[in-house]
């Protein structure tokens, strides 16, 4: 048995060798926590792809249709295009989001997120409408959508932000599984999540602007893994507060630079 076992050994390396192709392709695999540093660049890789390459296709798609706000002037178009995209995202990290894509879970999250959405709708129907539009002589120069937008504005929106989230989760779980603590998953998307805001200055948005959803940026990215990995409902929770800033951001915004009184007609 012994000189057996012997000779198997080699001839399992030569097998190894023979086929290097197979040690590339586990990095794509369930068991890539043997190569840590690798697994976590090729999903931080594969969401800036997502993010960019979607980027691009919704400017593409602003300047191809002669629009002056994609989710203001087509609404339902970039809807669509989103939701799109959260499939892609799905598709492409359903290993690492294999235990959140079990249909009784899926169904439990679309069950509770009815009323969730629900009130959401009433802010964009009843609330939004009835706040003081905003001045165009307090406005910033070159002010983000939102703030001249109307109540369609939020659909694409919500989309966007569904698309976002799933980012977010496979990002949060790849981290999990490499055995990365929370302190140091939160530490690292609340820096990640602040520095990619940062970059708004450099689209001509105002310092006010930039700062506010910097500091949002990075509180929520320090939140969100612990939403995710101890809280029962966790996606909930993270697209209910991420949903939630933007309305109150909007309502804060309508109310600080309202049109003056004096000058409603």
């Amino acid at each position: 048995m012994r000189r057996i076992e012997a000779t198997a050994a080699p001839m399992k390396a030569e097998v190894t060798m023979a086929n290097p192709r197979r040690g590339w392709l586990r990095f794509f695999q369930k068991d890539g926590v043997e190569y840590p540093a690798v697994t976590l660049g090729l999903t931080l890789a594969s969401v800036a792809g997502l993010w960019s390459v979607s980027s691009y296709g919704y400017y593409a798609l602003v300047k191809a249709f002669n629009l002056e706000s994609g989710y203001n002037d087509a609404p339902g178009l970039f809807a669509v295009y989103y939701l799109i995209w959260t499939g892609l995202a799905v598709l492409w990290f359903r290993r690492v989001l294999a235990g959140s894509l079990v249909r009784r879970k899926i169904l439990a999250h679309a069950k509770a997120m009815v009323p969730v959405m629900a009130v959401f709708a009433i802010f964009v129907a009843v609330v939004l409408p009835s706040l003081p539009p905003v001045s165009m002589w307090r406005a910033p120069s070159d002010p983000p959508e939102f703030m001249f937008a109307s109540g369609w504005y939020y659909l694409p929106k919500s989309a966007d932000i569904l698309f976002q989230q799933v980012l977010v989760a496979s990002m949060i779980f790849t981290a999990t599984q490499l055995k990365f603590s929370l302190p140091a998953i939160a530490v690292g998307m609340g820096l990640m999540f602040g520095g990619f805001h940062i970059l708004l200055a450099f689209d001509g948005f105002s310092p006010l602007y930039v700062a506010r959803f910097t500091i949002a940026a990075t509180l929520f990215g320090l939140i969100v893994p612990y939403l995710y990995l101890r809280l029962k409902h966790g996606f909930r929770w993270a697209y209910g507060l991420h949903w939630s800033f933007y309305a109150f951001d909007a309502a804060v915004t309508h109310l600080v630079l309202a049109v003056p009184p004096w000058a409603i007609i």
